[in-house]
Order: C-alpha cells, then structure tokens, then sequence
C-alpha cells in the first residue's frame, strides 16, 4: 500500500503542467562527467611440462608461464564539440506597473519581451579525451606437490637412458666389428677402394697384422726301440748235454771247393 500511494503521488506531481517562471538572476550550470575503466588480466596455468623417455615413461616437471599483455583505452564523448551555442534571452523590464501618483510607466518584475533571444553566447564544454594505456606480464609457476612419484620417475627414466645406451654402444661394436672382417678379407683378397672413391675412408684404418704366438713350452720325448732279449748259445743246448766245440777253418773244403775266377 505504501508503494502504490508513493507512486501516485509521484504521477499527480509530474502528471502536473508546470508554470513557466522568468527570472531575470543569473544562474550559472555547471557540468561535471567522469568514467571509469575496469580492466582484469587473466592468467590460465597450462599443463605441466612432461618429459617422455620411451617405454611409456613420462616425467612432469615444473612449470613457467609467463604472459605478457598490452592494453589501451581511448575514451571520448559524442559529439565531439568543444563549445555549444547558449541563448542569451532579453530580461529587460521596464514597463507594466504604472505609478498612480505620477502615472509613470514602471518594472512590474515580469520581463517587457519574455523569449526573446538577444544573441548566442559559445560555452565551453570542458571536452577531453582520456587516453590509458597498460603493459606487463604476468607470470605462474607450477610444481609438482608429490616428490616421490617424481623421484621414482627419474630413477626409472634414468635406468631407460642406460639401457638406451648400452644398446647403442652394443649395435656400435657389431657394426665395427662386420668392418673390420670384411675389410681384412677385402685387403687379404686383394680389392679395396679406389683413391678418388668416398667409401676409401671405411677401411683406411684397418691392418692386417700376424698372428700373434704366445709364449709356450713343448716337452720333448723320445720313442723307446723295440729291444728284443739275445738268445745265447747256450740257451739253444739242451740241458745235460756237453758243448761241442764246430771247427772254423779259412781253408776248408768248402773254399776250397769254390770255382777260381
């Protein structure tokens, strides 16, 4: 109820014509305007840095985002005039009340030609336009709050680099090694590359070298001869009986015998 009469009462006081009223008093406006610019800078965090190490091993790492941001503001009014035009109105008043006694024609306090413009007098708007300009950065950091993980991560991606490595260094001897044999069989053969050739340098630091003999020692043995038991004479005769002396004569029968020449 209180509203509605309060709007009522505001309807009948501005529903109401107003009565014009002249006043010859100066009475100076004074105009005053301002704005105010509310700018924000937003910083998203972006995901933290990983670092992959094959084998489904990823690390994070912290974080540095920096932004930097520039801004400007132009502000100015519509329309853009320095100085309006304001009529300056004939306030004259030098008739209407006739004195009884003299019968003068005096004031009467209502202006002799209400509405009458004498001339445009230029105001000054006091227009500026305001200029506002912004530059920064802005910057996040982001760590990781569970160092364990983190740690283990390492250990593990650590372990992966080494295996990497001794991976890499064992494909480095097989292929050094394939090299240098079929260098060796290539020179010990008798081809190679020519000297103009740009694959000479492959085999430019392969020599062949003896075989390398080490240091030994041999024990010497002599084979035994087969040295059968001599069978005397008297080995041959039977025992108890007496040995019988043969006679052995340069000139016996039988040289005798012998046919000369």
């Amino acid at each position: 109820m209180r509203a509605t009469a309060t709007a009522l009462l505001l309807g009948l006081i501005y529903g109401t014509p107003a009565a014009a009223q002249v006043s010859a008093t100066a009475s100076p406006v004074s105009n005053s305007s301002g704005s105010v610019v509310n700018q924000a800078v937003q910083v998203t965090p972006g995901q933290y840095q990983k670092f992959s190490f094959g084998s489904g091993i990823q690390c994070d790492g912290a974080t540095l985002n920096v932004s930097p941001f520039l801004s400007g503001v132009h502000s100015y009014g519509s329309p853009n005039n320095e100085y309006y035009q304001e009529p300056v109105y004939d306030n004259s008043d030098n008739y209407g009340l006739k004195d009884p006694e003299t019968g003068l024609d005096g004031p009467d306090g209502i202006p002799d030609n209400p509405g009458r413009v004498l001339f445009m007098k230029p105001m000054r708007t006091g227009y500026r336009s305001n200029y506002s300009n912004n530059f920064g950065i802005t910057a996040t950091i982001s760590v990781p709050l569970d160092r364990r993980a983190i740690n283990q991560c390492l250990k593990a991606a650590e372990k992966q680099v080494a295996l990497y490595e001794q991976s890499l260094a064992d494909k480095r001897l097989n292929y050094e090694m394939g090299r240098l044999k079929a260098c060796a069989q290539a020179i010990r053969e008798g081809y190679g590359w020519s000297n103009n050739s740009p694959f000479k340098a492959i085999c430019a630091d392969v020599v062949l070298k003896p075989i390398p003999v080490e240091a030994h020692t041999h024990a010497i043995t002599y084979p035994q001869p087969d040295v059968k038991p001599l069978v005397r004479d008297s080995d041959l005769v039977a025992p108890g009986s007496a040995p019988v002396k043969i006679p052995v004569s340069p000139f016996s029968k039988a040289a005798s015998s012998r046919p000369s020449s």
